[in-house]
């Protein structure tokens, strides 16, 4: 996953615990020492629970060096009263924080498992296991394994997209670009195909605010392609769609990583090289290079025949 970059992403948290390890300082001195005013106030995620941060590691060492040298603690909280000031006025909602960076620590976690082991072999407890936290905490952020997934195929799409399109922006060979859009999303198709299809599914019935930026991030992959498409043909008209031949590259991408998954008969270059070799056909098509067109004319009849024939037969009940 890509790193923070909010506002905060540089501050350590600190449990009461790990305030108390940093330090080497119980629990009733370091109390005492907020009583007395000697250390900004942590934040409170729960009645019996507070955070803590670097300032407060940084200001306790003082005073323990302040202590060392003689002085007593009315002349310390002088000596450390504007460090302690600075820390209480820049209150940067800690516990939000700590939410937002759960939160992906789960997504990357999940994310892993479920790119090597698939939907189906990746286990919940695993991933509880994994981020040493208790059941309730995980389903408090993501309320099942499948909206758990379908919130890392988004992450994953959005990790990709920042990665590749500052590569893509280098190159003004659209082979290349679209070779770095295969490259930056192959993450998202190990997911497998059952990972995707459940994806599709959940999102599309039972939670539109999910399903809309899953979409999003599908629809600029296709915008990617279509933009590529459309600069090739040099203003020819296309026999075909340009949106529907984007998603036919889209779909065979999928379909290429997925049987590429299934053992070790091919490498990524053979992906990558077969990718490539489908864009650039219907490139040279699209171009005129390859005269495509009066071949399509030949099967219209065919074609419009098709478009009128009734679908096949539902399964019959009979034997």
């Amino acid at each position: 996953m890509s790193p923070d970059t909010e506002e905060g992403s540089n501050i350590r948290l600190l449990t009461a615990r790990e305030l108390r390890r940093a330090v080497g300082l119980p629990s009733t001195t370091i109390h005492y020492y907020l009583r007395r005013g000697l250390l900004p106030r942590p934040q409170k995620t729960s009645a019996s629970r507070s955070l803590y941060t670097d300032a407060h590691v940084r200001i306790l060492r003082r005073i323990n060096e302040l202590k060392e040298q003689g002085l007593s603690l009315d002349e310390i909280q002088v000596q450390v009263g504007d460090l302690v000031e600075e820390a209480n006025q820049n209150r940067i909602d800690l516990v939000s924080l700590e939410q937002r960076r759960l939160r992906r620590r789960i997504l990357a976690v999940a994310s892993r498992e479920f790119t090597s082991k698939g939907y189906t072999n990746a286990h919940i407890t695993t991933i509880i296991r994994k981020l040493a936290i208790t059941p309730a905490l995980l389903y408090s952020y993501f309320s099942s394994k499948r909206r758990l997934l379908i919130e890392c195929a988004i992450a994953l799409m959005k990790a990709g997209r920042t990665y590749i399109e500052p590569k893509q922006a280098q190159t003004d060979d659209p082979a290349k670009r679209v070779l770095w859009s295969v490259f930056g999303h192959t993450n998202v198709f190990r997911l497998g195909s059952v990972a995707l299809a459940l994806m599709r599914l959940e999102g599309a019935n039972t939670d539109k605010e999910l399903s809309r930026p899953l979409q999003e991030e599908y629809d600029k992959i296709i915008e990617l392609l279509m933009s590529e498409l459309q600069a090739t043909k040099g203003g020819r008209p296309a026999a075909v769609p340009d949106e529907l031949l984007a998603h036919s590259l889209l779909g065979a991408l999928e379909q290429t990583v997925f049987r590429s998954q299934r053992d070790s008969k091919y490498k990524p270059e053979d992906l990558y090289r077969t990718h490539l070799w489908l864009f650039l056909a219907v490139r040279a098509a699209l171009r005129g290079e390859v005269d495509i067109d009066s071949q399509l004319a030949e099967y219209e009849g065919f074609i419009s025949e098709l478009s009128t024939t009734p679908a096949p037969p539902q399964l019959s009940e009979e034997a």
